[in-house]
């Protein structure tokens, strides 16, 4: 009991003897220099973080958009290998050394793109049983494919349902597990973007800075008032130090914003759209092939009438696809808009020589040439193709000059932020540390 009411006495003459203490100049002066220190700490770790924030922000949406580029790359391969397979069965016997080397290339293509995935996804959390569904289900497919192109070399009906039975696998299981994959990494872009523009980083700093430039500006009003000085110079550099550093901040923090901005609008966003179109036309010729090969409806298509329901069903988005991807750039992509129109109307012509029953000019209309010197739909397709892939480079090639300027616009904050801090606390210490100096 007695140590208790000890401790209170000593509490109670501490706080008269602080109460005591800020009733003087002095007292004041010493108040305000910890509360300026104990500010400028605060503001120096909010800055610092925000900054660090939005630099990891940059740096996990480039390293993302690279394992969504990978992805993407992933699904056109397969599907290209598919396309590829099922053309193959329309060049007739025995099978020509090109076709199987450009399906070799493709299947190699698409095993080494699992590959290098299966490495990168320790990274990404939730895309390892889509890998490992590609990786178990594409031996399957090659072997389904191997077993159509052995008994099609014999003449052997059997093979077209082996190539049935392979489109079905790639449609119905890997595809899939590339789409899931894709919508993982798309899912983990999208997440990076809202980072490294969020608001609240800037909002933080900005309160921050306010309420250390509030406490300068407090300090210095008080001090003119108590010494009937107007200026102190210490205070007044800290100040306008305090001011750039804060208009670098929001500058840096602004243009890294716009530039994440456009990268993801005028980058990444249409590299999507592009890729989601290039997949649908390289299974659009695959259901077009698969359906000549089987001398009728192909997948799941019982009527030589219906050989063209697929086909439509799957490229029907794609005119949707072209015109978001149009109004994205800000201007029409007239290369590829005319491809497609192209690839359409070629597969059209052919849809009307099955409606007529005569499959060899089908096939030769979707093999060598189209009529009135127009393009087979093969070709029609590997165009469309060609200039999907181009448009996809350029959008690219958008995506990583914007990432550039995002990063460089952080460029020194993380040196300068700490720097200018501190020497902004210590020029505002140092000038009340001229006025203490006076009353000593």
């Amino acid at each position: 009991m007695g140590s208790a009411a000890t401790a209170a006495r000593t509490a109670a003459s501490s706080l008269v003897a602080a109460r005591r203490q800020l009733a003087t100049t002095p007292g004041r002066l010493r108040l305000a220099a910890l509360l300026l220190t104990l500010s400028a700490i605060v503001f120096g770790l909010v800055a610092g973080h925000a900054a660090g924030e939005r630099a990891r922000a940059v740096q996990r949406v480039t390293a993302t958009d690279q394992l969504l580029v990978s992805a993407v790359e992933l699904s056109v391969s397969l599907s290209n290998t598919h396309a590829i397979a099922a053309f193959s069965f329309l060049r007739g016997r025995p099978e020509r050394p090109a076709s199987r080397r450009l399906y070799d290339d493709a299947l190699g293509q698409s095993s080494a793109g699992v590959a290098g995935l299966a490495r990168e996804i320790g990274r990404s959390s939730g895309s390892g049983p889509a890998v490992r569904r590609i990786t178990r289900t594409l031996p399957v497919y090659a072997g389904l494919v191997e077993n159509a192109r052995a008994n099609n070399r014999q003449g052997f009906p059997v093979g077209s349902a082996y190539l049935r039975k392979a489109s079905k696998t790639m449609r119905n299981a890997m595809l899939p597990a590339a789409r899931d994959l894709y919508e993982i990494e798309a899912q983990h872009l999208t997440t990076g973007y809202r980072r490294g523009v969020s608001r609240w980083t800037l909002l933080a700093v900005a309160l921050a800075g306010c309420t250390l430039l509030a406490l300068l500006a407090f300090t210095q009003i008080a001090l003119a008032h108590l010494t009937r000085r107007i200026l102190n110079p210490g205070l007044v550099l800290a100040t306008v130090l305090l001011l750039g550093l804060l208009v670098w901040l929001g500058s840096a923090f602004t243009m890294q914003q716009n530039a994440l901005a456009e990268a993801q609008r005028t980058g990444s966003d249409p590299v999507e759209l592009l890729t989601a179109t290039r997949i649908l036309a390289s299974r659009a010729q695959a259901d077009e092939s698969i359906a000549l090969a089987a001398r009728g409806g192909g997948e799941e298509e019982p009527r030589l009438e219906d050989v063209d329901r697929g086909f439509q069903a799957v490229t029907r988005p794609i005119g949707g696809l072209l015109k978001r991807a149009a109004d994205i750039a800000g201007a029409p992509i007239g290369v590829i808009d005319d491809a497609y129109r192209t690839y359409l109307q070629t597969h059209s012509k052919v849809v009307e020589q099955v409606q007529l029953g005569d499959f060899t000019r089908a096939e030769a209309l979707a093999v060598h040439h189209g009529t009135g010197g127009a393009p087979s739909t093969k070709q029609a397709a590997d165009a469309l193709g060609a200039a999907l892939d181009r448009e996809v480079g350029v959008a690219q090639r958008r995506f990583e000059d914007a990432i550039e300027r995002a990063d460089g616009a952080l460029t020194g904050l993380g040196a300068g932020i700490p720097a200018l801090t501190v020497l902004c606390a210590l020029l505002a210490l140092f000038g009340l540390r001229r006025r203490l100096e006076e009353y000593r």
